[in-house]
């Protein structure tokens, strides 16, 4: 189960009534405890074998480069700042409710640093654009913007870490599956 992009940069950061309702940290608890009471209601159906998905470098998404536009474009740090200390509540959640669920194995499956250093070393994974998305511009287009018939989407979205200005490519997300299953799922064979 995933929880948390879409939490934070279109329901905290784009609708200002979350923000002015919660801190950052506050709301980080408030998605954290609706985390944890789904967990527990999944294994109160019989779940067993959970995984977590941790939040991403946020503010290395094309979109949100293109929105620091200003400040040169470059990751914007503050939400990185919010994943990785989101990140680090799932942690403890997940340490907490291995505690407490007799028989639960939930994981955590953080994509967090095998994204980012996908982002900040793309030619080290074959990688030649990483700024930028595939599709259209690149720089805050996604879902129905996104087909072939756009004149500016590229020819090889295998060059690119982002498929649209959200969403990895299908061979990012295959790295990034790849390392999450090694690191973290493997416990559950």
């Amino acid at each position: 189960m995933s929880i948390g992009t879409n939490d934070f940069l279109e329901n905290y950061y784009i609708l200002s009534n979350r923000s002015s309702e919660y801190s950052t940290e506050e709301y980080q608890n408030f998605l954290a405890k609706i985390a944890g009471n789904f967990i527990t209601e999944l294994f109160q159906l019989g779940a067993r074998k959970i995984s977590l998905g941790g939040l991403p470098p946020m503010g290395c998404l094309p979109l949100e480069r293109t929105r620091n536009l200003l400040l040169g474009s470059d990751c914007v740090e503050t939400y990185n700042d919010v994943a990785r200390s989101f990140n680090n509540k799932l942690e403890e959640l997940v340490d907490r409710l291995n505690g407490e669920l007799v028989g639960i194995q939930l994981v955590l499956a953080n994509p967090y640093y095998i994204l980012s250093d996908i982002i900040q070393n793309p030619e080290s994974f074959g990688f030649e654009e990483a700024a930028t998305a595939c599709c259209g511009t690149g720089l805050f287009e996604m879902g129905y913007m996104c087909t072939k018939i756009n004149p500016f989407t590229c020819s090889d979205a295998n060059q690119y870490v982002f498929w649209d200005a959200f969403h990895p490519t299908e061979r990012t997300n295959g790295i990034v599956a790849d390392h999450v299953f090694k690191t973290c799922l493997a416990q559950f064979l």
